[in-house]
């Protein structure tokens, strides 16, 4: 009897560990609201349904071009329930900071010089079933330095002409 209790109690415990060591890793496409001359911007974020480790990986679309991209993720878990610990985020390679693990964790990009498809990836350690995170996503579009000249000479020329009358 107490060696059929054990092999059950080992079993169950064999199980929970494997459950919480696979967790739901999900590929999520997001649109971007905005346009290429102002900019984009979207929320954006995940639920896991497992325990265990996830890595999400959100796809931005349209692409991007030389953009200044700012990125903020966040999770809040006040009673211990739906805990979600961040272990990395990067935005096409770049490196997310974030906070200590908590009750309430963060992570940010300070705005990087980003081109082309935006890809974020997310790992972490979901804690507990229904367990989630949001964020949200900038892109600023830097002009290209064709614009910069452009807008200069311009500036020229209108200092010529000013000064051109006030000498007539």
């Amino acid at each position: 009897m107490k060696l059929t209790s054990l092999l059950v109690g080992a079993a169950l415990a064999a199980t929970s560990i494997t459950s919480y060591a696979a967790g739901d890793s999900q590929a999520i496409n997001v649109p971007l609201s905005g346009n290429p001359t102002i900019g984009y911007s979207t929320n954006f974020g995940a639920t896991h349904l497992v325990a265990g480790t996830f890595t999400d990986v959100f796809t931005f679309s349209p692409s991007v071009g030389a953009s200044l991209v700012d990125v903020y993720i966040q999770t809040m878990n006040l009673f211990g329930t739906h805990d979600i610990d961040f272990i990395s985020a990067d935005l096409n390679g770049n490196v997310l900071s974030f906070s200590p693990v908590g009750a309430s964790e963060n992570g940010w990009l300070n705005p990087s010089l980003v081109s082309g498809p935006l890809v974020l990836t997310v790992s972490g350690i979901s804690k507990s079933i229904t367990a989630s995170y949001s964020g949200t996503l900038n892109a600023n579009p830097v002009p290209e330095p064709e614009t910069y000249i452009m807008m200069l000479g311009g500036l020229g020329i209108l200092s010529y002409l000013g000064r051109r009358r006030r000498k007539s």
